[in-house]
């Protein structure tokens, strides 16, 4: 076989790691696989491809191993149809599920709030207060050269607020308090991410985080929207306070070590991050 002397930014390397990914998203992980670990290598896969919306000479449409490996199937069958005086041999035909309805799917998060226990809730105008404090915190709304407040800065403050509302609703939340605002701001922050709006994805998981300080799967969430942005030593961070706050989480780990790959730091990458998180 001749050598092709393929590299990871040719064309061709990133159409057959398309391929594999596009495999792995649309497969239903056996019970007991581990799904953070295939995670954890998609996203290497895809940082040392660089697969992202800057590689215009990629194909749009990923090549399906299935279908090639289906098509391999039928030639095989075939041959032994032709060399055997027994019945045709017939292969099942099944559909997969979407490959980006597996992906949004790994991108949520598990805890979903509707799953969570309860507590006291306050009236919707408590809750802005609640939430507006929050912000002030972190200050989300500047202070002009007046001393007011930034009008744009307020808008968008209450923007946020009433999409979160209106999404607590929907979702059927009878009761309004912190943690469910906090959870609905997360899962605005994961959609943000899917529709490759990381800015959008980090400005509400930061006010997810100013809501619930201690909460780790924000702060690795937030971890990895930096990451897409190549901001790595603010995706670091986030990861080393998600594991100060919670060490078992293996995500943060696993993210923690895909920061310092990218950064070129590749001793940390594995002794700091993906040993711990597998």
């Amino acid at each position: 076989m001749a050598n092709l002397n393929l590299t990871t930014d040719s064309p061709l390397s990133r159409r057959i790691v398309r391929a594999f990914l596009n495999f792995l998203n649309s497969v239903e992980p056996a019970p007991g696989v581990d799904v953070e670990g295939l995670e954890v290598a998609t996203e290497c896969l895809t940082e040392a491809f660089k697969l992202d919306s800057s590689s215009v000479n990629d194909h749009t449409n990923p090549d399906s191993l299935v279908d090639i490996f289906r098509s391999l199937e039928r030639t095989e069958n075939q041959e032994i149809i032709t060399d055997s005086a027994h019945g045709a041999i017939s292969g099942d035909d099944p559909s997969s599920s979407s490959a980006q309805n597996a992906a949004n799917a790994k991108l949520t998060e598990a805890d979903d709030w509707m799953g969570k226990p309860q507590v006291s809730g306050v009236s919707k105008d408590e809750l802005f207060g609640q939430f507006f404090a929050a912000l002030e915190k972190i200050h989300f709304v500047r202070t002009m050269p007046d001393g007011n407040d930034d009008p744009v800065q307020l808008e968008k403050a209450t923007h946020l607020f009433h999409e979160a509302l209106i999404e607590m609703e929907r979702s059927g939340c009878k009761i309004y308090n912190i943690d469910n605002l906090a959870e609905t701001l997360k899962s605005q922050g994961n959609r943000a991410m899917q529709s490759k709006l990381y800015s959008d994805a980090i400005e509400l998981y930061n006010c997810a985080i100013a809501l619930c300080e201690n909460n780790a799967v924000y702060y690795c969430n937030r971890a990895a929207a930096y990451t897409q942005i190549h901001k790595y030593t603010e995706a670091i961070r986030d990861c080393v306070k998600s594991i100060e706050i919670n060490p078992n989480y293996s995500k943060a780990y696993s993210r923690l070590g895909l920061a310092y790959y990218a950064q070129g730091n590749y001793s940390d990458a594995i002794n700091k991050g993906f040993k711990k998180g597998w």
